[in-house]
């Protein structure tokens, strides 16, 4: 449930906005760590080229292959430069947005010297003699924090407690093997004792973390735990299958085969795919369920970065079988040929492969399952290519003296004057150019429908409605008013007993049109109109185009989006198929915020941004803002907003009575 998220699991004791000394310590130790992995990766690049070039008998079986040095080399670079950026870009977003957290320091550390263990060139300045000393922490480092991440995450505590009593043993057995003097070092040893000893801790780690997780994680850990793990078994069975294969298949050892140098491309390529899926787990994990309050930056670096990974990996690719091909037809201007359709390529699949992308990770990792990349229904700027406003004044029978009085993005609004009874009405029109679009005038004739069944004094009237010389329209009630959205532009926030007899016309009209079975969804300022007469005025509700019985089964708007971003409830993002009356209230409760405020609750720089704050964000208080409110109101608010339906108002009715107590 999009609730659970709402607040960050990390435990309160791994803060230290209270330990001022500590905490600078900590992001000393942590800018430290940071420039030695800077350091160790610029003086890989030298070793790594050199030791790519002197690969004489390497560089004869990938000719063999049909390939040049250039090729292959390509593949291991981006293979080690996308793997480093996956990890040590998660690192720093993890100690920018928290380093008031010892645990999100310990963990960024960790995060960025395993992405370096994980590399060509880590393994490579690990085994030379001249950097083999000052590469071995790193090492260290990045195998005794994936064994700590089990039993520490995500809050911060041992367990089961008893593996802390672990922890030296666990050092010693991996300074034995990383540090070069060491009688136990990984070159001494045979590749399965090596490869057996990491695995028995990773092991450990694993038991501690399914301990937890049977024990003692609340269901929003649980969550964090799956994703992380889910992400660790990525280098993990990378690990295992290419140790195994190497153990058992002699020739994969041998340097002198072709089955070498095809072996070691393979595991390039796949080691892309499977070394990121870790940081990209463990990302869905911290900004899904809310550790450490990642929210809206981790959504569109999965995005982005996926696919920046896809479509290297697919150009590697492609430049391999490219060349390969091309080589035996062409000769030596086989690369060069192939390095072009490559990159034609993967310029043609990156916009797909980014929207299949961002609409995957949506509503895989964040349950938004409405396509906001598509204009909402109703919003595609059609009156500017419409004949409607010149044709409309002349082709109704009944009315005459029209006006237009407004034009949206689906309809124009005229004023009239009924022939036989001299009163002023309303005539709602279908653009013209919609009215060819079946969606569109099912939606409206679903309005007039709709505003025909209902009878209330603050829901607006309508008198006819039907088809006439080619144009839909509707003929309502004449408002002499403007509408809330209107108002807020010219005047600014509302005082509370100005807002206060507004929202109980609108709470009213609500109530009625829940009783009677339908929910609005579509509940805004611009949606509510206030009327003035010689003896009262009223609050008006009107726009019912997207309106749904709670007993229809049909969803006449078929893939357009339900709704208006800023204002929609959870679980219209979610697309559940039984919207109920409690998603107008939240609705209610966002208008209400704006309009005692002068802005949105969720104001955020783009529409994937605001949906994802419905969903996760806490709803703010608006006295944060308006210090001179009173409690009860902003109390009322924040649980009209609630992520969960069933923790809002029951009747909107129920909500304004809240904000006078």
């Amino acid at each position: 449930m999009a609730s659970q998220s709402a607040t960050p699991s990390t435990a309160t004791h791994t803060s230290l906005k209270n330990r001022p000394a500590l905490r600078l310590t900590l992001q000393a130790v942590w800018m430290l760590a940071a420039a030695y992995v800077l350091y160790m990766v610029a003086q890989g690049g030298s070793a790594y080229f050199d030791r790519m070039f002197r690969g004489t008998n390497l560089f004869m079986q990938i000719a063999q292959f049909g390939l040049n040095l250039f090729t292959f080399s390509t593949v291991e670079i981006f293979s080690d430069i996308y793997v480093l950026l996956g990890y040590i870009g998660l690192a720093v977003i993890l100690f920018i947005r928290r380093s008031d957290d010892w645990f999100a320091i310990l963990l960024s550390i960790l995060i960025m010297a395993f992405g370096v263990r994980l590399t060509s060139l880590g393994n490579e300045l690990a085994t030379a003699p001249a950097s083999r000393y000052w590469a071995s922490p790193v090492m260290m480092l990045a195998d005794t924090g994936i064994v700590l991440f089990g039993w520490l995450y995500p809050d911060g505590r041992f367990a089961p407690r008893w593996t802390k009593r672990l922890v030296p043993f666990m050092l010693v057995t991996i300074i034995l093997i990383y540090w070069p003097g060491s009688p136990l070092h990984a070159s001494r040893l045979h590749l399965a004792a090596y490869a057996g000893i990491l695995l028995a801790w990773y092991a450990a780690s694993l038991y501690g973390a399914l301990y937890r997780y049977r024990t003692r994680a609340s269901a929003n850990q649980r969550q964090q735990i799956r994703w992380a793990f889910v992400g660790l078994m990525g280098p993990l069975f990378w690990f295992i299958l290419f140790s195994l294969l190497t153990v058992l298949v002699p020739a994969f050892r041998d340097q002198d085969t072709l089955a070498f140098a095809v072996f070691q491309v393979t595991a390039r390529i796949l080691g892309i795919f499977m070394f990121l899926a870790f940081p990209v787990c463990l990302t869905i994990a911290i900004a899904r369920f809310g550790l450490f309050d990642l929210d809206l930056i981790i959504n569109r670096a999965i995005v982005y970065g996926g696919v920046t990974v896809a479509l290297v990996s697919i150009f590697a690719l492609l430049l391999i079988l490219d060349s390969i091909a091309l080589n035996l037809l062409l000769g030596g201007q086989g690369i060069t040929i192939g390095m072009m359709l490559s990159a034609i390529a993967a310029g043609a699949l990156f916009q797909p492969a980014r929207k299949a992308l961002q609409r995957f990770v949506d509503r895989t990792f964040y349950h938004i399952n409405i396509d906001y990349l598509k204009t909402p229904a109703g919003e595609k700027g059609g009156a500017l290519h419409t004949d409607t406003i010149t044709r409309a004044p002349t082709l109704f029978s009944g009315y005459h003296n029209l006006s237009l009085l407004g034009r949206g993005g689906m309809a124009e609004v005229y004023r009239a004057e009924q022939t036989t009874t001299q009163r002023m009405v309303a005539i709602k029109v279908l653009l013209s150019n919609l009215a060819e679009d079946a969606q569109f005038r099912k939606r409206f004739q679903r309005e007039s429908q709709t505003l025909a069944a209902l009878e209330h004094p603050n829901i607006v009237r309508i008198y006819d409605y039907g088809f006439e010389n080619e144009l839909y329209f509707m003929v309502m009630e004449f408002l002499n008013g403007d509408n809330l959205s209107t108002l807020l532009k010219s005047r600014g926030a509302m005082p509370p007993a100005d807002l206060l007899p507004i929202l109980r016309d609108i709470s009213s009209a609500l109530d009625y049109a829940h009783r009677s079975g339908l929910v609005h969804r579509d509940i805004k300022p611009s949606n509510v109109v206030l009327d003035s007469t010689p003896t009262a005025s009223r609050a008006v509700l009107t726009d019912f185009g997207i309106a749904k019985f709670s007993h229809a089964m049909t969803n006449i708007t078929a893939s357009a989006v339900l709704g208006t971003f800023d204002y929609i409830a959870p679980e219209q993002i979610e697309a559940a198929t039984d919207v109920s009356p409690r998603a107008d209230i939240y609705s209610l409760g966002v208008m209400t915020y704006q309009l005692l405020t002068g802005a949105l609750p969720f104001k955020r720089s783009s529409t994937g941004a605001v949906l994802l704050a419905h969903m996760t964000a806490p709803p703010p208080d608006p006295r944060e803002t308006m210090p001179g409110l009173p409690r009860s109101i902003g109390q009322a608010i924040q649980r009209a907003m609630a992520k969960n339906p069933l923790e809002r108002f029951a009747t909107a009715g129920e909500f304004v009575a809240a904000l006078l107590t």
